[in-house]
């Protein structure tokens, strides 16, 4: 009786140290269970009264006669009422800590990860305690990951719950599961995506993102990430991280205001490469939280800022800007001698003219291309970090200025003069009745190819194949003012690819894949009709389908 209620039950506080020690292992080992999530990890209150029973002598029935005993026997064995790991864990079970951490790294931030085993509590499973601030650097879906122990189940069970219909052609779970996370990097944008494109490779089964389903895993698979503000205080606490990021978003970015940033990374009225270093990201505390900031400069028409931006993307996107104003202003002689032989803009109206407000902004937009292609400050180019590497572009690129001139000056006018012919040839085809699905078709396609930043985002070596595809466009316009029917059924099978393309292009998250599907679209016109000016690479209807179904 003595011994269960006094050391099994720590009902009785004796002056040794042995129980301060149990105490804590117990603690661990009971952490240990909430990782494992096994709740006969730990021994029962038998396994423990048996321990101190082949220990402690029968004459033993108080506390007064323990404390004796004990002395003399701790100053024999001082391990002997410490308990051991293998006396409290019911069996092998081989936890390896690197599995169940107890920090993980989003986005340089060190992570604390609690655990709890308790289903029918709200946060049972895995707690993030997020800081405020790193809300903004977040994706959602980041926080589909898992840690490296529940990696492997929590994909079985996404794989599990795929529908019927494509779960009969995987073969077996399990086998394709440890096979999809071997190759698969948690925490390293969002889960889903890169589940399905990895998982459709594996098994060559398409498996669209849409298909899996998070909310159908177990509740505890799913990560609850908990926001902490100033001193640790909890500000929110869900699983839908989209929701508090909607939420709190604000607080996050006032958070962040409050907090001064050094005043090397807060610089206004930049006109040269005078500030040393730009690192890809500083670390700075905030709220208590070692974060990252990104550093970035900012086109001011004149000048650039440099600023620290909340996010990896948001700053290369606004560097780019930067670099190439830099370039710009450094080679502004060189390139004002070109100012007023710039092309004028794309117009999709018969001889209209531009009113001056826009020639002068296609202008802008046309030399600063000119910068990127003479500087390779483009996107997709890295750009340089340091000013000993941005001379050596600026020394390189100078020579590159006239020949990128004229050969988007080249590839611009040949565009436009094409789009003219096309545009008359519509005006003629309004007059022939049997034009008039054809000729809407054709406009509307006009309208996808010269958008109002065209000059800025459509690579020269693809503005160079426009009026080949202007050509397809005349060509297919006189064979439809003849046989609008066969026409019809050629554009038949196109339509409802192309709508789909369209209505999937912007969530789409491989953007390189989505440019180039894009291209592979006017390709598959000029295929469809006018195959003697023949298409650039081999496209069907089939492989466009495909190409589209395996967009993630």
């Amino acid at each position: 009786m003595f011994l269960e209620h006094a050391l099994v039950r720590g009902e009785y506080r004796s002056k040794g140290g042995f129980q301060l020690d149990n105490r804590r292992l117990l603690e661990e080992v009971a952490r240990h269970r909430d990782k494992a999530r096994q709740s006969d990890l730990l021994a029962d209150d038998e396994a423990l009264l048996s321990f101190f029973e082949q220990r402690v002598p029968e004459h033993v029935v108080n506390g007064k006669t323990f404390e004796a005993w004990r002395e003399t026997a701790e100053a024999e064995n001082p391990e002997l009422l410490r308990l051991r790991l293998e006396d409290v864990l019911t069996f092998e079970q081989g936890l390896l800590p690197q599995n169940y951490p107890d920090v993980i790294e989003i986005h340089g931030a060190q992570i604390p990860v609690s655990y709890r085993f308790d289903p029918n509590a709200d946060d049972d499973g895995i707690t993030l305690s997020v800081p405020l601030p790193l809300l903004l650097q977040l994706d959602p879906g980041e926080l589909d990951w898992t840690i490296p122990g529940w990696h492997t189940p929590k994909i079985t069970a996404l794989l599990s719950e795929l529908p019927r219909a494509l779960r009969r052609e995987l073969g077996s779970i399990p086998e394709l599961a440890e096979k999809v996370a071997a190759r698969l990097s948690p925490f390293e944008g969002p889960m889903l995506p890169t589940l399905a494109r990895v998982a459709s490779l594996e098994s060559g089964v398409d498996l669209p993102e849409s298909a899996f389903r998070l909310e159908a895993v177990p509740a505890y698979m799913r990560l609850t990430c908990r926001v902490v503000g100033e001193g640790g205080r909890t500000v929110a606490q869900s699983r839908d991280v989209a929701e508090l990021i909607q939420q709190h978003g604000g607080r996050a970015r006032e958070a962040l205001r409050r907090v001064a940033p050094p005043a090397k990374w807060e610089r206004t009225g930049i006109t040269s490469w005078d500030f040393g270093e730009l690192p890809a990201f500083i670390v700075r505390p905030i709220l208590g939280a070692e974060l990252r900031s990104y550093p970035a400069l900012i086109d001011r028409s004149k000048s650039v800022d440099l600023s620290l931006l909340e996010t990896a993307s948001a700053a290369e996107a606004a560097t780019r800007l930067g670099v190439r104003r830099l370039f710009a202003l450094a080679a502004r002689s060189p390139l004002s001698v070109f100012a007023k032989q710039c092309p004028p803009p794309f117009s999709l109206r018969v001889a209209f003219l531009t009113p001056r407000l826009e020639v002068e902004a296609f202008r802008e937009a046309f030399l600063a291309r000119v910068v990127e292609e003479a500087f390779a400050c483009g996107e997709g180019a890295p750009l340089p970090h340091d000013k000993a590497a941005f001379d050596a572009r600026l020394a390189a690129g100078t020579s590159r200025i006239a020949p990128a001139f004229k050969s988007l000056e080249r590839a611009s006018l040949a565009a436009s003069a094409e789009l003219q012919t096309t545009l008359r040839a519509l005006e003629s085809a309004a007059k022939h009745p049997s034009a008039t699905a054809a000729s809407a078709e054709i406009r509307a396609q006009l309208e996808q190819l010269f958008t109002r930043d065209l000059i800025e985002t459509v690579p020269l070596a693809r503005l160079e194949q426009f009026p080949r595809y202007l050509r397809a466009a005349q060509a297919r316009l006189t064979r439809a003012i003849s046989d609008p029917r066969k026409d019809a059924d050629k554009l038949a099978p196109f339509t409802p690819l192309w709508s789909a393309f369209l209505a999937r292009q912007h969530s789409l998250t491989d953007r390189s894949s989505v440019r180039t599907l894009r291209w592979a679209f006017e390709e598959l016109r000029v295929a469809i009709f006018a195959p003697e000016l023949r298409p650039a690479a081999a496209v069907s209807v089939a492989s466009l389908s495909q190409a589209l179904a395996q967009l993630r």
